[in-house]
């Protein structure tokens, strides 16, 4: 394949789930010229604000279960690689061990892939707040991508990967400028390809200054509290439908107040940073090939959107899955052109 024509590929979307494809697109075939076409990077993304805790469940994410347990395998062994490395810290990968918990046992908590679980005994829940009747002991990794998103788009970079900062409007601002389209945009999808499948789901969380929390807590669906590098991660809110940025200070003390009733000693932490973001979710994952028709043009699409609140978890396996779905364009197109000669 590469003694022929070099392609051009567009990836649309910087955030972790555009980063991750665009160099998996470079690992699978180094001749092609890969550039990110977004209007927003690094701490302008959704990705940036996201809590970035490794706990991907069925409850926050729509699609074939084998599949993704399979992207959350393959994830899971990528960032397992980057803690064990050097590079572990500059990427915002770390090792954390929280608790699950809450007064009614539901499987969808339970986390898809992780280091280990284990059931809580009666002693053990009994010294966490909340009257518990089920609980688990999670060991597992955490990936901020406020370190991890520069870092992936330094290595892009580095392998030679370019950017264009350009809010795309319409498709026909960039058809017919490149030989495939990997569409990576989150909820931005439902205007741009017209995916009625795509919807938001607002989340709100608060980061404070707390040094002394080493372990993560996990009471109830929305209620969540994770230790980071430099602060910790206080959360949150599943605004179902809602996808306006809505700083609300009622929100906000009520996301706090749940917290400090888990850890007391939150109340008196210094607030570093209130955030709120959209997840984009969707009906099911969408991870496809689409020929699309703009004008008298054929765009060749591949889709990869819809992660949801597990874009983070789910990225790396998903975008093994896109690349080879590039790959299998190319190598069609290659076929074609040998068959010209």
């Amino acid at each position: 394949m590469d003694n022929y024509q070099r392609k051009s590929i567009a990836v649309l979307g910087a955030g972790v789930v555009g980063l991750s494809t665009a160099i998996n697109i470079q690992k699978l075939y180094p001749r092609a010229e890969v550039t990110i076409i977004a209007n927003k990077f690094n701490y302008e993304t959704t990705s940036d604000g996201a809590a970035g805790i490794f706990r991907p469940t069925s409850i926050k994410t729509n699609g074939d279960l084998a599949i993704i347990r399979k992207w959350c395998k393959d994830s899971f062994k990528w960032y397992h690689s980057i803690w064990k490395s050097e590079e572990a810290p500059k990427a915002g990968v770390h090792r954390v061990g929280g608790y699950v918990y809450g007064r009614e046992e539901c499987e969808a908590h339970t986390p898809l892939y992780c280091y280990e679980t284990r059931k809580l005994s009666k002693d053990e829940l009994s010294g966490l707040t909340g009257d518990p009747r089920y609980g688990y002991f999670s060991d597992t990794l955490m990936i901020e991508c406020r370190r991890y998103l520069p870092w992936l788009l330094q290595w892009f970079h580095k392998n030679g990967g370019k950017t264009r900062v350009e809010k795309i409007e319409s498709l026909s601002q960039i058809v017919n400028q490149y030989d495939i389209y990997v569409n990576c945009l989150g909820l931005g999808a439902r205007e741009l390809f017209e995916d009625k499948e795509m919807f938001p789901v607002r989340g709100h969380l608060i980061r404070v200054q707390a040094p002394w929390v080493k372990n993560a807590y996990f009471a109830d669906i929305s209620t969540y509290i994770y230790p980071g590098q430099d602060d910790v991660v206080l959360g949150g809110t599943r605004h179902v439908g809602e996808e306006s940025l809505d700083y609300n200070e009622e929100t906000f003390n009520d996301v706090l107040h749940r917290c400090c009733q888990i850890l007391p000693g939150l109340k008196s932490a210094p607030i570093v940073r209130k955030w709120v973001g959209i997840r984009p979710h969707r009906t099911s994952i969408r991870t496809e090939i689409e020929l699309k028709k703009v004008g008298s043009h054929i765009m060749k699409v591949v889709h990869n959107v819809g992660h949801g609140g597990d874009g983070v978890a789910l990225s790396w396996g998903s975008a093994i899955s896109a690349a080879k779905l590039v790959a299998q364009i190319l190598y069609s197109d290659d076929a074609i052109s040998r068959s010209k000669l």
